[in-house]
């Protein structure tokens, strides 16, 4: 039996990967569950044996892409052994290079581009995506504070309201970023986050 679950996680764990870039280029509408099972070379009746639903697979999919691409952005943030204002600097440099030379400018964020397509539309995808989000803006507020009662970072200034002002500034830089093609609105964004956070 354990060798029967360990197998199904790892073949669900195949059709998320592959249908996950699927996701992320094409989006939710215009991603099949045909085009994943064709991706990951599997029969198509396989993939509701491991999914209940599309919708499962978006919301699986949302889940693995918050694991993959925040932990290492997480080490960053929780690295005790530097302070926390630079571990922020640290932590909005690393997401930014990410979107730039991993992605090329070009693939934005999975979370808001599903989130820009979907959030009117299906309210299981809207709130797994929210939910995710709130987890990471909680971590980051977490280190804000820290960097206020150091002095670090301007204490008048609610920690909440600071990280969700340059988390949704870093959403329409992303967004800007896939449509001019360019780093110009992420550089951009990484000057003012200098600028203003980190003065």
């Amino acid at each position: 039996m354990m060798h029967k679950t360990l197998k199904h996680e790892i073949k669900a764990d195949y059709l998320l990967e592959r249908g996950m870039d699927l996701l992320w280029s094409k989006g939710y509408n215009a991603t099949s569950v045909n085009d994943i099972v064709v991706a990951a070379n599997v029969p198509k009746g396989s993939f509701y044996f491991y999914f209940d639903s599309k919708e499962d697979f978006a919301i699986k999919a949302i889940d693995k892409y918050f694991q993959a691409q925040f932990a290492p952005a997480q080490e960053i943030l929780l690295d005790k052994t530097v302070s926390p204002k630079q571990r922020l600097l640290n932590f909005h440099e690393f997401r930014c290079n990410v979107l730039k030379n991993e992605m090329e400018c070009k693939m934005g964020c999975l979370a808001c581009n599903l989130g820009n397509e979907m959030a009117e539309h299906n309210e299981n995808i809207r709130k797994a995506i929210l939910q995710r989000e709130t987890l990471v803006q909680a971590q980051i507020t977490a280190v804000v504070k820290e960097a206020q009662e150091l002095g670090e970072i301007d204490s008048t200034l609610n920690a909440a309201d600071i990280v969700a002002f340059f988390e949704d500034a870093g959403k329409g830089a992303m967004t800007t970023m896939k449509e001019m093609k360019s780093a110009y609105p992420i550089d951009n964004f990484m000057n003012m986050v200098r600028a203003i956070l980190f003065k």
